[in-house]
């Protein structure tokens, strides 16, 4: 039971950090660096991470499914902070977008494999286990929708091959995603709501989200 505990509520500490604020940000960029910085070497190298945890599906018990899950959210706090330092840097509009537009599908990708190992861990109790995927697959979900709603409707392509991964991960769950202009923060806090009220109805000793 001790154990079921401490798995239980890693991941719902992972959870928290994926929900949270960002890191804080590294020391401010000089100018003369500003546009070199400009470039999506990060965010490549951040792709080809989550690419590669895709191709390597997580493997053995709690132990290394923990580590996984360690892993994923410390590429998602990479994420957050590149995500700012761009924006402090980046000269305009038009070379921010694919930036963002990158950032967004990589963070949508890594979330819904996250979302595989949080039901893994939460196998004894199945209600904590889909609450805890609902929560990241709508983060997952509103990160795209704001790239598509700040551009005004458009579909990076990069996000093809990512869609149908979270959409059917949401669907296995039950959780059913809105169309882009209907998808923001309040239907994603929504969802988190509900999928906290779901965790807590798993008997002791698994944990009460905090979120």
């Amino acid at each position: 039971m001790r154990k079921r505990s401490r798995i239980s509520g890693a991941v719902l500490l992972a959870c928290a950090a994926l929900v949270g604020g960002a890191p804080p940000l590294r020391a401010a960029t000089p100018v003369r660096v500003a546009v070199n910085r400009c470039n999506s070497q990060t965010v490549d190298d951040a792709y080809a991470r989550v690419r590669d945890f895709d191709r390597h599906a997580a493997v053995g018990g709690s132990d290394n499914l923990l580590q996984r899950i360690g892993a994923i959210t410390g590429l998602l706090a990479t994420l957050r902070e590149e995500r700012e330092i761009l924006e402090s840097i980046c000269a305009s509009d038009a070379a921010r977008a694919p930036l963002f537009a990158q950032i967004a599908a990589t963070t949508a990708w890594a979330l819904a494999l996250e979302s595989d190992v949080a039901v893994r861990l939460n196998a004894s109790c199945p209600a904590a286990a889909q609450a805890l995927a609902k929560m990241m697959l709508s983060d997952a979900w509103l990160a795209m929708a704001n790239v598509v709603n700040d551009s005004g409707g458009p579909v990076p392509a990069i996000f093809t091959d990512v869609i149908p991964k979270v959409q059917s991960r949401a669907q296995a769950v039950g959780l059913t995603l809105p169309p882009w202009a209907d998808t923001s923060a309040y239907w994603r806090d929504r969802v988190h709501d509900r999928a906290k009220a779901d965790v807590a109805t798993c008997p002791s000793p698994s944990p009460t989200p905090t979120l």
